[in-house]
């Protein structure tokens, strides 16, 4: 094919062809007596997987990577380049949600008050931008990539230091599946899912499992232990699943690795993606409000942010959920909650 036939064929501008040729993502022969591009079906595929790679949000240096990737053969790479891309759209799409919300907000007042408040116009964007804040400050403080090829075979101490022993780590991973008990085909999540191993346990219960993790060493583990499960990269500032979606959500020893107001975002997020009559429960390091404060407790770990028991139930009764909660030792918490409606 030429130029025109291509172009036509994909609907395509010539502008973009050889913009592509230019940045050397597609190389065509050229005739020898005309010097004319020639353009094989190959070439064809190929521009067409760089059109829906650009249609998804990749650059053009994201896509020659991606592609000399996939042609060496590293699926591995493209799968984790194409999860990273999804991981960040799905950052995006919480954001917009939350803008709109405040956008709604300040309407509502503005149709209230009959005017535009200036006060209440500096209120939301100020909200809004601690979200963003909260949401882009989050770091792997831990190393979870490095941890993950070892992490099963101390996982009590991986997830809540010395504060947690192997027995109350297993026992608090049985209290969440006693008390979510899910039914055969029911879709739950695991957030913060590690090497899978709550999830699996909920896989042995009959659920369709979902799990996300921001470590792809972590996420590859849990692949290898349970491929049944939908093991995606994420995080649970931004989860990428639609609204409620879920029978239940489940997290354990994940929750204490976010400050206080990236836990509360969590719970929103948690919060969305459950459907009507939904259960959640959380198992990690709590405290009970000034009962126990910083520092204090066995192996208290600066790194990590002890969820307030106390702020949390509060937090799900609010929003018309009934709770209940389990202490497995002084430190460590189990909390169900169920929706009312």
């Amino acid at each position: 094919m030429k130029i025109n036939d291509l172009a036509k064929r994909l609907n395509l501008t010539h502008r973009a062809i050889r913009l592509y040729e230019a940045k050397g993502l597609l190389k065509p022969e050229r005739g020898e007596e005309n010097g004319y591009r020639y353009y094989t079906d190959m070439d064809a595929w190929r521009l067409q997987t760089i059109s829906a790679l650009r249609e998804i949000g990749l650059s053009l240096e994201q896509i020659k990577a991606m592609l000399g990737r996939l042609e060496q053969g590293d699926s591995a790479t493209v799968h984790h380049f194409l999860e990273l891309q999804r991981m960040a759209l799905a950052a995006k799409w919480v954001e917009w949600k939350y803008a709109i919300g405040m956008l709604d907000e300040l309407i509502a007042r503005l149709e209230f008050k009959g005017q535009l408040d200036v006060a209440d116009l500096f209120q939301l964007a100020g909200e809004l931008k601690q979200i963003h804040h909260s949401q882009a400050s989050w770091m792997d403080e831990w190393g979870f990539d490095r941890l993950a090829a070892n992490f099963d075979r101390a996982s009590a101490l991986h997830s809540a230091g010395s504060a947690l022993s192997q027995k109350e780590y297993e026992t608090s991973l049985d209290f969440v599946v006693q008390w979510v008990a899910p039914k055969q085909g029911e879709p739950g999540l695991d957030i913060g899912t590690g090497t899978g191993n709550l999830a699996g346990r909920m896989l042995e219960g009959g659920a369709a499992m979902s799990a996300v993790d921001q470590s792809k060493e972590m996420l590859a583990k849990c692949r290898a232990k349970f491929p049944e499960v939908a093991a995606k990269l994420g995080n649970a500032l931004a989860l990428p699943f639609v609204d409620k979606q879920f029978g239940f959500v489940v997290s354990a020893f994940a929750l204490h690795h976010l400050d206080d107001k990236q836990q509360e975002l969590a719970l929103e997020e948690m919060d969305r993606v459950l459907a009507p009559n939904g259960r959640i429960c959380l198992a990690g390091l709590m405290k009970d409000g000034a009962e126990l404060g910083v520092g204090a407790g066995a192996g208290h770990d600066s790194t990590k942010h002890p969820t307030d028991r106390v702020k949390l139930l509060a937090w799900f009764r609010d929003r018309d959920y009934i709770t209940v909660s389990h202490a497995v030792n002084e430190w460590i918490h189990v909390v169900y909650a169920v929706r009312k409606h």
